[in-house]
């Protein structure tokens, strides 16, 4: 194995693909502080103009879970929900609103994000406009998540290692892997997920690192308008792994389950405050129907991704009580309750 990274450089700059043992040699290095950013930054497009190898990806996540501080809780049934961002829609923060939906059913929900890249409004960011504290140790989220059933792990805070990336990354502006990996990064370890993603391409990656992992259930998506969601304003392809078998996609049509298409303009958001008041209608259930809807589609699928229901339709109308009954509401009164409570507690 090389010392150094220039074995590496050389071998994918010729076209070559990297074999498991030196795409983990390669991120080791590369966590452990020992590449420069710009080899780093080197070695991103490198990758990208020769295309990454769903062997060499997935070995890039084993080797960055390893060196992530781990969340140790229950994760049976627990369903992460997240995208990869970048689709550059201005819609509100769907997946955060679905968290309080899905957790109101009776599903645990371990949620792994950041603040805002490209939109206006991460999870992280509308999570600190509702009231919540989302900035919080592993200590804090795993006592969090015992008294809730739900956390948010901020990603910074759980990848220290990255620090030795993210020069590289800002100073290049172009998308790289490390977008498509850090969904399949959560801390806690969850076997159920549904990932957004912001191609079909990616979608497709997705679902075959997550196959060669200990995941038991996940969907990973991308809709044809191009938001990271399922989408209520047009089709989305969804790739669905079960029992660690991955299949082919499915275009999913929101009709399909009942509902009806509406404007992309009707799921539109703004900055944290906008979305933050959009979520609180959501959950009181003063929101507009196509609002209500594309949260209540999502959370659909979460439910279903966690074992807890047997299919989508049956997904759906837990998802529909978990708003009816106040049970979302609740949850997320708790969470910024909780989480308020965990960080004061230090």
């Amino acid at each position: 194995m090389p010392e150094t990274i220039t074995h590496i450089l050389e071998k994918i700059s010729n076209q070559d693909h990297l074999t498991e043992d030196e795409a983990s040699e390669a991120m080791k290095l590369i966590l452990n502080g020992s590449v420069s950013s710009e080899e780093i930054a080197a070695f991103l497009i490198a990758m990208r103009l020769k295309g990454e190898t769903i062997t060499e990806l997935t070995s890039f996540v084993k080797v960055m879970r390893k060196a992530s501080v781990p969340v140790e809780v229950d994760t049976t049934h627990a369903v992460d929900l997240c995208g990869t961002g970048g689709d550059k829609s201005g819609t509100f923060n769907i997946s955060t609103a679905a968290m309080f939906v899905v957790a109101g059913a009776g599903v645990p929900v371990l949620k792994h994000g950041n603040r805002s890249v490209s939109s206006k409004s991460g999870s992280f960011d509308v999570l600190k406009e509702l009231g919540a504290e989302p900035n919080l140790t592993k200590e804090q989220v795993e006592k969090l998540f015992g008294e809730t059933g739900m956390a948010f792990m901020f990603a910074p805070n759980f990848h220290l290692a990255l620090k030795y990336v993210m020069p590289a990354r800002r100073a290049l502006k172009i998308r790289t892997f490390f977008n498509m990996l850090g969904p399949l990064l959560n801390p806690a370890g969850v076997r159920h997920q549904v990932i957004g993603a912001f191609s079909k391409e990616a979608a497709g990656q997705m679902i075959q690192i997550l196959s060669k992992l200990n995941t038991e259930r996940a969907f990973t998506l991308n809709s044809h308008d191009g938001l990271d969601e399922v989408s209520l304003s047009s089709n989305t392809e969804i790739f669905e792994l079960n029992s660690r078998v991955s299949s082919m996609c499915v275009t999913f049509d929101p009709e399909s389950l009942g509902y009806q298409k509406v404007d992309l303009d009707e799921l539109m958001g703004g900055d944290a405050l906008k979305n933050a008041a959009i979520i609180k209608n959501i959950v009181d259930g003063s929101s507009t129907i196509a609002q209500r809807h594309v949260v209540e589609l999502n959370a659909a699928f979460a439910i279903h991704a966690s074992g807890i229901a047997d299919d989508l339709a049956e997904a759906r109308l837990m998802a529909a009580e978990s708003i009816d009954s106040g049970s979302a509401q609740k949850k997320l009164n708790l969470f910024i309750q909780e989480s308020q409570k965990v960080a004061k507690a230090g």
